[in-house]
């Protein structure tokens, strides 16, 4: 058989025509509970449209209560087909939060 070819060339470079949105989160969750977890339930909020979501902040302090924490994270929707309108950015939102407090059990914060 022919050996499999080999190439070091990347995919070709896809960019938006559209500007991407991004939208901060915190949420009060269990302690014990991973970023990943949070990350992952907030990229499947909206496969198409998120493009990236990174946590940015940890806090935890007796505000919060005993055995909690606050995770914040960067939801970043990158449009591909056209300019999102306000009412679809807050109803991408309203999934995000969704689905981050049904896998977490967790509260967006306040």
């Amino acid at each position: 058989p022919t050996p499999k070819s080999k190439s070091a060339a990347r995919p070709l470079l896809s960019l938006s025509a559209f500007q991407p949105i991004e939208r901060d989160f915190a949420f009060v969750v269990d302690s014990d509970i991973d970023a990943a977890k949070i990350v992952q339930a907030a990229c499947g909020a909206e496969k198409v449209l998120i493009d990236d979501v990174r946590v940015f902040d940890l806090f935890e302090g007796p505000s919060l209560g005993e055995g909690k924490k606050s995770l914040a994270i960067t939801v970043v929707l990158q449009p591909t087909e056209k300019t999102l309108t306000d009412e679809e950015i807050e109803g991408i939102t309203q999934k995000v939060v969704q689905s981050v407090e049904k896998v977490t059990g967790g509260v967006l914060r306040s």
